[in-house]
């Protein structure tokens, strides 16, 4: 018997190497093997009994009797190969942790787990009621929840997850970045009384072995993660729930760029038992055009509280009467109104540092990143001493004293940081306790948890963060929310840039008065006429939903299309669009061959970042209304090395488009 044996990493221009096995041997067990005189660690992806031309090893040993991947997982592998058109190799190694596949067991550890202590049961309001009962009892498997901010929608997912984990059933949720796990953990595990199995990316080597072990060994019944845990070995999965269904994050950027959603729906292909709840207060256009259907709407916020009021502050009309600091006349009022009750505010921005750019106010000079030409953007505390970091590269350099083009020391700090509004925020409100959350402060393992955990012990007046706060926390003490500048990134060419903002924009919002007392929100901005802004404040979902959906109908955009970007990257400017070019040629060329010309339109243009890690960037979209895969048809005819190819990376379903 032989068997295509697939590993790691790279082995050649195929996917596997062929190996002698013996008879007892199984599709997807762990093995060792003799790779150019070195041992190796590799799935068995097929079994044959075609005696290659060439000679063969035999394998090693068969390090594991139980095979690491079933059956459903080595479908979804393949499938995923071919829908992202990516090398099996790499797809292999976000199911299955390096350490665990050499079954290389990590050092027996004890675990303390905290006790944990039951929490009150909460009375389900009639709305809740229904959901859950809907959800369990009719036969469809597919729901959306869609919940104003403070709705409860955690609690229906909790009373869902208990319900299957009576029946010895393992339960999914999906939460969209790290920084809402902590909060989630703890209120699964206190709801249910079981300790849960965790997932995502800050997580040691130790701990993400033994993770995958309890889910592959169907003792982790609750397991929740960030994108990645869908990968999980789980042998009785039937609930997945994805919270907060429209955050980006769901989709991966490097390759395979899966999108989640995509995922969760094939896993249910192949396991039709599984039930899957989608939740959120903000569905994307995608999944509330999907889900129609079969939407749970939740109206009303728990103990009938209000939702917070929001006032649009035209930052123009305070430059115009002398204001020129960071806070307008009412949002230095609401905070000075709400540090006199002892209570809590939130002011949020879309970006960290202390400033975006540095200019010369001379000759007008913009210090920008050399790999990227992009401005780099300047911190004063987050390094040992003053630098200018770009966020896009990573490059460090230290600030200039003087113009490094007319040696001017007029050097101009602009622009609008975190780091910036806590210090002013010191020289208006010295009483005020502050801190800080942004991906700075919060790169440590448990950064972001404890700065969590102090704010909702009130050890802190203000909360200042990026989008990490923006989304999915219980802050019961939170009457105000500050949005400081909301126009950073409403005019990016994107068709979803205007759903993005309003998504953000609310559900930042929706942070403000979660307790007894109603909320106040104020968004400070220089364009207070823009629609996501107008339907932010008028907090009705509907009304945006009908608008963007019609925009998206008469562009032929998602829902309405489907959509491929291809990114060409060379070092050259030049070079980078004459390749683009010849690709798209190539691509209408296939495309008339095959006849699929008529639900088709190629577009090609420069990136909006158009330099980035030192390489230029050409796009080329691909968007089909066809409800055929004409665009997998069409690339599927490329030569190998244009799929292969570094400097072009394919990403199916895009995001972003720019």
């Amino acid at each position: 018997m032989y068997a295509e044996v697939l590993f790691q990493q790279k082995v050649g221009d195929k996917d596997t190497l062929t190996y002698e096995i013996p008879k007892e041997a199984k599709i997807g067990q762990a093995i060792k093997v003799k790779m150019r005189g070195k041992e190796k660690n590799g799935i068995i992806w097929e079994i044959h009994n075609n005696k290659p031309s060439f000679k063969t090893l035999p394998i090693e040993e068969i390090s594991e009797s139980t095979p690491l991947l079933s059956k459903n997982q080595i479908e979804i592998i393949n499938w995923m190969s071919k829908y992202y058109f990516c090398p099996l190799f790499k797809i292999l190694k976000l199911f299955i942790p390096k350490r665990n596949l050499a079954r290389k067991e990590v050092k027996s550890k004890t675990i303390e787990h905290d006790q944990i202590i039951r929490s009150k049961k909460l009375e389900l309001t009639e709305e809740q009621q229904k959901a859950v009962d809907t959800i369990l009892k009719r036969k469809e498997n597919n729901f959306l929840v869609h919940g104003v901010t403070g709705s409860g929608k955690t609690e229906i997912y909790t009373r869902l997850a208990a319900s299957y984990i009576e029946k010895e059933k393992q339960v999914l949720i999906l939460v969209p970045e790290i920084s809402l796990t902590p909060q989630i953990i703890e209120y699964f595990e206190k709801a249910i009384e079981i300790p849960a199995t965790v997932i995502h990316s800050k997580l040691s080597e130790g701990e993400k072995y033994r993770a995958w072990e309890n889910i592959w060994k169907n003792e982790a019944k609750l397991v929740i993660g960030s994108r990645s845990a869908i990968f999980a070995p789980f042998q009785s999965l039937e609930l997945i729930i994805i919270d907060e269904e429209h955050e980006h994050s769901y989709k991966q950027d490097n390759s395979p760029r899966y999108t989640t959603h995509k995922i969760v729906k094939k896993i249910q292909e192949l396991n039709p038992k599984t039930k899957i709840v989608l939740g959120s207060a903000t569905p994307s256009i995608e999944t509330a055009e999907k889900f129609k259907d079969s939407t749970i709407t939740l109206k009303n916020r728990i103990g009938n509280r209000t939702l917070p009021n929001i006032e649009i502050v035209d930052l123009r009309e305070e430059f115009q009467k002398g204001n020129y600091s960071i806070f307008s006349d009412r949002l230095r009022e609401e905070l000075t109104k709400t540090l006199e009750k002892k209570q809590q505010a939130i002011l949020f921005l879309n970006r960290r540092g202390s400033a975006s750019s540095i200019v010369c106010r001379d000759c007008g000079l913009r210090i920008e990143c050399e790999n990227c030409e992009l401005p780099m953007t300047y911190h004063s505390k987050t390094l040992q001493n003053p630098s200018l970091i770009c966020h896009h590269c990573g490059k460090i350099t230290q600030p200039p004293s003087t113009c490094p083009n007319c040696q001017s020391i007029h050097i101009k700090f602009l622009g609008i940081g975190t780091q910036r509004i806590q210090s002013e925020l010191h020289q208006e409100f010295p009483q005020a306790r502050t801190l800080r959350a942004d991906k700075d402060t919060t790169s440590t393992k448990h950064g972001f948890r404890d700065i969590y955990k102090a704010f909702k012990q009130h050890k802190a007046d203000i909360l200042i963060g990026t989008q990490m706060i923006a989304k999915g926390l219980h802050l019961p003490k939170v009457n105000l929310v500050g949005v400081v500048l909301s126009d950073i990134g409403l005019n990016i060419p994107d068709f979803r840039t205007t759903e993005r903002n309003f998504q953000l924009m609310t559900q930042v919002s929706g942070r403000a008065g979660r307790g007894k007392e109603p909320g106040k929100v104020i968004i400070q901005t220089y364009s207070p006429d823009n629609i996501a802004l107008q339907h932010t404040q008028s907090q009705d979902y509907n009304a945006f939903f009908t608008y963007e959906r019609t925009q998206r109908k008469i562009l032929s955009y998602p829902p309405f299309s489907k959509l491929t970007k291809i990114v060409i990257e060379e070092k050259s400017l030049q070079k980078c669009k004459d390749r683009a070019n010849k690709l798209e040629r190539t691509l209408w060329k296939i495309a008339r061959e095959l006849k699929l010309t008529e639900d088709l339109e190629i577009n090609i243009y420069p990136a909006y970042l158009l330099r980035l890690r030192g390489k230029y960037r050409y796009i080329i979209l691909i968007k089909s209304t066809s409800k055929k895969e004409i665009i997998h048809k069409i690339l599927e005819k490329l030569e190998k090395e244009d799929i292969i190819d570094s400097g072009i990376k394919i990403d199916i379903d895009p995001i972003v488009t720019t």
